[in-house]
């Protein structure tokens, strides 16, 4: 009986779990952008190529769109990992 109550729980589990997964699994293609303001409209603090390239945490961490619009955005002021960054003063 025991084993059976498990099996039921742990197969509901994954059922109820399933739709979550694949719906969050969705994402947007990455969009190349003429200019860091129209960046800055979607991504207001930048993107980085990873995580550990932002010492403050707040870019966005999109390896694809970081390659899509490196050479055109951010080649300029040299490979740091980010690309239209707020600058602090």
């Amino acid at each position: 009986m025991r084993k059976i109550i498990t099996s039921l729980f742990i197969s509901g589990l994954v059922l109820s779990v399933a739709p979550i997964t694949s719906a969050s699994a969705k994402q947007i293609p990455p969009k190349a952008y003429s200019t860091c303001a129209a960046l800055r409209k979607v991504y207001p603090n930048g993107v980085a190529y990873s995580i550990y390239v932002d010492d403050s945490g707040k870019a966005a961490a999109l390896p694809k769109v970081y390659n899509l619009n490196w050479k055109r955005l951010g080649g300029i002021g040299g490979d740091d990992g980010l690309i239209c960054e707020k600058k602090t003063k």
